[in-house]
């Protein structure tokens, strides 16, 4: 045992150990020692706890899980399968009650759990179809169903269905029925009927039809028993704290209501602002996810000269022909509807039968291809086009043929001079996407700009424009920016050789640009290679090329989409049947494979780094539990779920035993409660005597609360908080906490956010690391008996209720009080230049430094002797190392840097940051230094180094080869963002070239010695004359290179007066807190924001750290009171200690033992 958690019972809420939580049990007080069964599941223990008449909060999870197994008896009575796990996971749910939307993939049986849960509910169910013969199909189902069961309450349930007789309603009136089914449109006509009725479960199949009417939610909304008061507030848009308030108690009454609501899609695509009633009334949002996984062979066919449309067209038609059914065939945009009409005949000329999207609906094409009616469809490339984003049939599609290289093609007006744009934003902000490659540092950074502005107004038309005047002279001015660089020829000849975006001129005059429409492309192509329960069906794409310049630019835009530059394979027509036939080899393969989709909940600490995991696969929908979002997408066999713990659950309790620490004889159990935040001014509280007089107060335990929930409802849970010791103690804390309700919970460990670190992560597993645990428990006590005790001690003798002390914060004011002294003595520095070369030199003595600057001009100078010699590149940042350069480039603060970082470790961009590691892993050096260094300077600049080689952590480096430029192309196509762009871009682009110059071979120079006599004084410095051979110096600092010539003049001499010791900045106090071993990565920042804030220390204009007068008189205190527990000293060893027990060759509970003659000191204890 480790500690209690106060709270932490999950039936009684007392106070429970980690060891009992940890074997899935709750407290002694509800489960006494003697009962604890040997294989503890959660209905055993609601069996014992009843018993024991001891069953409270876990009553409800026991009644659930006898219910799902009821459930899964009758599934299996009916359908003669077991349910799948999703099927086990949405029953959960259902008897949790719970209303939700089942957005999953065709065929993971969605209609067929809303039937049986219509046919379990104990009291009326409502189905709602889309149409009357869905209504019949249901009907004659439920039947069958209960023809199937052995089941006396189900064969006794009577099924209506409303097929239009006269005899139904009048059922339905009567109440004679215990599931009604109907349409949409029979509940718009009868709502007042179904109004009078009291339904407790309502099953809405195909949600998507039920909410092109804003009427029939509405009525929705008033079955389930909220009045239109409620609703109107739930659709008002500016909604005040109150109104929210207000919307979370109705949400609450509405759960005693026992009405539930599930909604099924595999297609879902809202259209109305009645969404917002989902979420503001039921608590979940209906998100369509949208996944990006694609299992797609891209090739492209070179079909020879002339490469024009007629000759695509024949060889489009002989593969076809080849290839047979399954096919999309994309005509490419700038040849226009008219070609697609031409090109479809031509496909029934030659006997294909072929059908376009002109010609019928969506709907029906849709159908028709389903029936095998036709064998291909003909669209344009188009994102707007039904073929690129409507159809979902991925047993049948199976491959696309694109009839040209998909490109946006802006036609540009030429007049005299340069080039005359439209004013459209739509135009200009294409345009600018465009241009983005050509634009060079602040270039770039004004056109980001004006992009994210354009963004806003995509919809405006050009005529529109004149009415919003501030808007339109915005508009304009973007337009002059533009137009500018084309009047520039450099520009024009960067457009006319870039391989990215380039201007063609047609036969008759007029220029294109021309840049690869890689988002059509990668949408029309993913239509061959769709998830479904099975897998992922594979596909194959095939590019008829009419310019391999347009090819080139669409290679580089697809990198955009899927991270590296895509591999476009060439291919013969031989080759493409071979490619074909093994595409369909796999897909019978997989369609024979039974695959059971699993729902697999992920926690991470940041809702940030959530939303950047779950995008990886695509578009997340989104619900939200509590005070909880959950990003939900499928990956290939399973439903990932990603939610965060916001940090830290706990905290050491502040009023039980010796500062939140029990003691008990010889053992020290320390007491962890959740953390209270105040709504309103941000303090954090921890025990509940703290909050008695507060009332906005969040309350963490509601986070605790919707994680249990959500893991109950899952297969498997993985916690993947920080790769520290304070991130495995949050890992522990979730982890104890779901334990009573998930025996399958892993820990996983990344120390990038990436796809490749993820994967790796699922795949390799581990449990709770508990000596890291354990060295951050001992790190916690530490800095709570030490703080706490000397900072109440502070507060007597001061007066002053906010002061603090520490262990690390303490003596690193000393150190700040002692260089303050330092700087008050002198010394003194000669700058001066040769040859303009600026150099200088340091005396002690004043007199020397007065006669050297008298005498200077008169010295002889000579350049002696030569060496070769090579540089070596800096290794990669640590933490301190960043936070130190940071500071010293662009002036940030220590904390605001760490924010920075924060944001780009969470994008996944950069790798950990919070590490005293310079270890290089073979991912950094060979998948994203070798590529770059490779591609920009030549393979042989490449220079792999692993540096400092011991643990798990690395430097910090970028996870992939993107410089800052491309960074901002990313930026500017949105698919990425920052709080401050450009401040991000400043320190990524540090963290990048310090990465890349660090496996780049070493800089070979030739140097010189330079030598300066006088008759009383000589001085001798090594320069460097020449760079033999460049290394990382093309990425990093360029050596200064001394200027040979055959005479030497001294210039610009100029005396200083200098500290013999410079004052402390952010920057260099942190790299002192590195060199002498006190603190940690995690909290070098928050060191220095300490000291600032309690007004220990203040900043000068030039970034000097100064002691304020109650600083020295704080320390001066402390240090002659408690020189043992303030000294750097006793920290260091405490570090030490620490670090002892996390590779497990101490018992944490020693610290306890080392502190305490401190509090007997201070009286806390006698």
């Amino acid at each position: 045992m480790l500690y209690f958690l106060e709270n932490g019972c999950p039936n009684c809420k007392g106070i429970v150990s980690d060891e009992r939580l940890g074997k899935g049990i709750p407290c002694e007080n509800c489960l006494p020692e003697g009962k604890i069964p040997s294989n503890p599941s959660i209905l055993k223990i609601c069996e014992i706890l009843e018993k024991e008449k001891t069953l409270k909060q876990l009553k409800i999870f026991g009644e659930v899980e006898k219910q799902v197994s009821n459930f899964s008896k009758l599934f299996k009575e009916i359908i003669g399968a077991k349910p799948s796990s999703l099927q086990i996971n949405w029953a959960k749910r259902l008897f949790l009650g719970e209303s939700f939307a089942i957005i999953a993939p065709t065929g993971t049986g969605k209609s067929t759990f809303g039937l049986i849960s219509a046919l379990l509910t104990p009291k009326k169910a409502l189905i709602i179809v889309p149409t009357k013969m869905l209504v019949n199909q249901v009907e004659t189902k439920l039947n069958d169903f209960i023809d199937r069961t052995s089941s006396l309450a189900l064969k006794k349930k009577r099924i209506l269905a409303y097929t239009g007789q006269k005899k139904e309603k009048e059922i339905l009136e009567k109440q004679n029925f215990d599931v009604f089914i109907c349409t949409s449109a029979f509940m718009h006509k009868n709502f007042e009927i179904l109004k009078s009725l009291d339904f407790s479960l309502i099953f809405v199949d195909d949600v998507d039809s039920f909410l092109k009417s804003s009427k029939n939610v509405d009525n929705l909304f008033l079955l389930l028993g909220f009045s239109e008061e409620e609703i109107k507030l739930a659709l008002k848009r500016d909604k005040t704290e109150e109104d929210y308030s207000e919307l979370l108690k109705i949400k609450k009454n509405h759960r005693s209501t026992q009405k539930q609501l599930i909604i099924s899609s595999a297609t879902l695509k809202p259209r109305t602002n009645r969404v917002l009633l989902f979420q503001n009334l039921l608590g979940f949002e209906i998100t369509r996810f949208v996944s990006t996984l694609r299992k797609v062979i891209d090739t492209y066919l070179d079909v020879g000269e002339p490469r024009d449309i007629q000759r695509l067209s024949e060889e489009a038609v002989k593969l076809i022909k080849a290839l047979g059914k399954g096919g999309l065939v994309f005509v490419e945009e700038s040849y226009g509807r008219t070609y697609v009409e031409k090109f479809t005949e031509q496909l029934r000329e030659n006997g294909v039968k072929a059908i376009s999207y002109l010609e019928v609906s969506e709907e029906d094409l849709l159908n028709k291809l389903k029936q095998g009616e036709v064998e291909v469809a003909v669209g344009l490339c188009h994102l707007g086009n039904p073929l690129v984003r409507g159809l979902d049939l991925p047993e049948i599609l199976r491959y696309a043929i694109f009839l040209g290289v998909p490109k946006h093609v802006f036609p540009l007006m030429k007049n005299e001079v340069s080039f005359s744009l439209s004013v459209a934003p739509q135009f200009l902000y294409s345009l600018l996407l465009s241009l983005m490659p050509l634009f060079k540092d602040d270039e770039r950074i004004t056109a980001l700009s004006h992009v994210n502005y354009l963004r806003r107004f995509l919809t405006l038309r050009e005529e529109d424009l004149p009415k919003y005047e501030g808007l339109y002279k915005k508009v304009l001015s973007i337009k002059e920016f533009i137009e500018e660089r084309l009047k520039n020829p450099e520009f024009i000849e960067k457009l006319k050789t870039n391989e990215e975006v380039f201007l063609e001129r047609d036969e008759n005059g007029n220029y294109h640009l021309i840049v690869g429409n890689a988002s059509s492309y990668l949408q029309a192509s993913g239509r061959v290679s769709r998830l479904t329960t099975k897998g992922l069906m594979p596909g194959l794409s095939v590019i008829l090329v009419d310019s391999f310049k347009a090819l080139n630019s669409l290679k580089k835009r697809l990198r955009f989409y899927l991270g590296d530059e895509v591999e476009l394979t060439e291919v013969n027509f031989e080759k493409i049947i071979e490619l074909d036939t093994q595409i369909k080899q796999e897909r019978e393969k997989i369609s024979a494979e039974k695959i059971d989709f699993k729902n697999y909940l992920l926690i991470v600490e940041s809702p940030h780094k959530a939303k950047t995991i779950a995008s990886f696969f695509g578009k997340p929908s989104v619900r939200r539990y509590t005070n909880l979002w959950v990003y939900e997408i499928p990956m290939e066999n399973t439903l990932l779920s990603v939610c965060a713990s916001l940090g830290h659950l706990y905290n050491l309790s502040r009023k039980k035993g010796i500062f939140g620490v029990l003691k008990n004889n010889r053992t020290f159990h320390p007491v962890f409660n959740t953390i209270k935040i105040d709504r309103e001014t941000g303090e954090q509280y921890v025990d509940e005597e703290e909050i008695k007089d507060k009332e906005n107060i969040f309350d963490k335990a509601d986070i605790v609360d919707g994680l249990r929930i959500l893991s109950f409802c899952s297969d498997q849970t993985f916690i993947a908080s920080d790769p520290d010791s304070e991130g495995e103690k949050i890992a522990y804390d979730i982890y104890i906490n779901l334990k009573p309700f998930q025996k399958n919970i892993k820990r996983l460990e990344f120390h990038e956010v990436t796809v490749r670190a993820l994967k790796k992560a699922f795949e390799t597993p581990q449990e709770i690391n508990l000596p890291r645990v354990k060295a951050q428990l001992a790190r916690r006590v530490a800095d709570r008996w030490v703080g706490f005790s000397l900072s109440q001690e502070l507060w007597k003798v001061f007066h002053k209720n906010y002061l603090s002390a520490g262990r690390v914060q303490t003596p690193v004011l000393g150190w700040v009080i002692e260089r303050e002294k330092l700087s008050k003595q002198h010394k003194y520095r000669i700058n001066f230049t040769i040859n303009e070369y600026p150099l200088f030199i340091e005396v002690e003595e004043k007199e020397i430094a007065e006669k050297l600057e008298q005498h200077l001009p008169q010295a002889k100078i000579t350049l002696e002797g030569q060496k070769e010699d090579e540089l070596s590149p800096p290794p990669p940042y640590t933490t301190d190392t960043i936070l130190e350069e940071a500071y010293n480039f662009f002036r940030f603060s220590t904390s605001y840097t760490m924010s920075l970082l924060q944001e780009l470790f969470e994008l996944g961009l950069i790798t950990y940051h919070r590490t005293d590691s310079t270890r290089i892993s073979d991912v950094g050096r060979f998948q994203v230094a070798k590529p770059y260094i490779s591609e920009h300077f030549g393979e042989e600049l490449f220079y792999p180094r692993e540096w400092f080689s011991e643990g798990a952590h690395e430097g910090i480096r970028p996870t992939r080869p993107w410089d800052v430029e491309e960074l901002k192309l990313r930026v500017a196509h949105g698919l990425i963002s920052f709080k401050n762009y450009k401040d991000s871009f400043r320190l990524y682009d540090l963290i990048f070239r310090r990465f890349i110059a660090s496996q780049m071979r070493k800089t070979k120079v030739l140097k010189k010695n330079l030598k300066l006599v006088l008759p009383f004084f000589a001085w001798e410095e090594e320069v460097i004359v020449d760079i033999l051979s460049n290394g990382y110096d093309l990425v990093w600092t360029k050596p200064h290179l001394f200027p040979v010539s055959p005479s030497f003049t001294i210039n610009n001499i100029k005396l200083q007066k200098i500290p013999k010791a410079f004052l402390f900045n952010q920057g260099t106090l942190i790299q002192e807190m590195k060199k002498r071993g006190l603190g940690r990565p995690s909290t070098y920042a928050e060191i220095v924001s300490t000291l600032l804030n309690k007004y220990y220390v203040y900043e000068l204009k030039n970034g000097g750290l100064v002691p304020t007068a109650l600083g020295k008189q704080v320390y001066e205190y402390l240090r002659s009171r408690f020189e043992t527990y303030v000294s750097e000293e006793f920290t260091r060893k405490l570090e030490a200690f620490m670090d002892e027990v996390e590779e497990g060759k101490k018992d944490w509970v020693e610290i306890c033992y080392t502190l305490l003659p401190l509090l007997k000191e201070l009286n806390i204890i006698l």
